[in-house]
């Protein structure tokens, strides 16, 4: 494979991205690039070479980055992998440092899931929960599962308690103020004549 660019990061002085014609990109830092002679724009790069800097260069890096990813917030599988691939780490890397986080607990889609739908249970529908749930990039089985065992209140009982939070009184209420808590409710997943009955 040809090396075709070797290009400083817009935010880094001592890191550069280095471009294949395979259309891969890896980033690696001014001193290994130097330490590398075969690193050269217009040079190739055997697949031993290539999957040397990978196995030692790139996959203990991506451990570590993991790891401080997962220091102050807990994430998923794919939001850790989202978060290599735009630091500029291969993808297969990106998937093994999160597989190893992942093989001691760090990362749990199924244990975020759980946390994710008690935290939010009361102000949120079933299906918003499902939503969210799903472009954190959790599987539709985990989250059908986590929503299965958790003892979540009747859609009606969630809507009444909502209303009754923001002091909405359907005795009183005007049709500006009905139109406000409709597009309110609506916004957290409630089913429109679930909502309408509510109001």
């Amino acid at each position: 494979m040809q090396i075709i660019s070797i290009e400083p990061l817009p935010a880094s002085k001592k890191r550069k991205r280095i471009t294949l014609d395979t259309r891969e990109s890896f980033v690696l830092y001014t001193g290994e690039i130097r330490k590398h002679s075969e690193l050269k724009e217009g040079a190739f790069l055997s697949e031993a070479d290539y999957q040397e800097i990978l196995t030692k260069i790139l996959l203990p890096r991506a451990k570590k980055r993991t790891l401080h990813l997962l220091e102050k917030q807990d994430r998923t599988r794919a939001d850790v992998i989202m978060k290599l691939t735009q630091g500029g780490y291969p993808i297969e890397i990106a998937e093994a440092a999160a597989d190893y986080a992942a093989s001691y607990g760090y990362i749990d889609d199924r244990r975020y899931a759980s946390n994710f739908i008690y935290f939010h249970q009361e102000k949120k529908s079933r299906r918003r929960l499902k939503q969210d749930l799903l472009r954190k990039g959790i599987s539709a089985d985990i989250i059908d599962r986590c929503l299965e065992e958790a003892e979540l209140t009747s859609e009606e009982d969630k809507i009444q308690e909502l209303l009754e939070k923001k002091h909405y009184d359907p005795e009183t209420a005007t049709d500006k103020d009905r139109a406000r808590m409709v597009r309110f409710l609506l916004g957290r997943g409630f089913d429109y004549d679930m909502i309408r009955t509510a109001i």
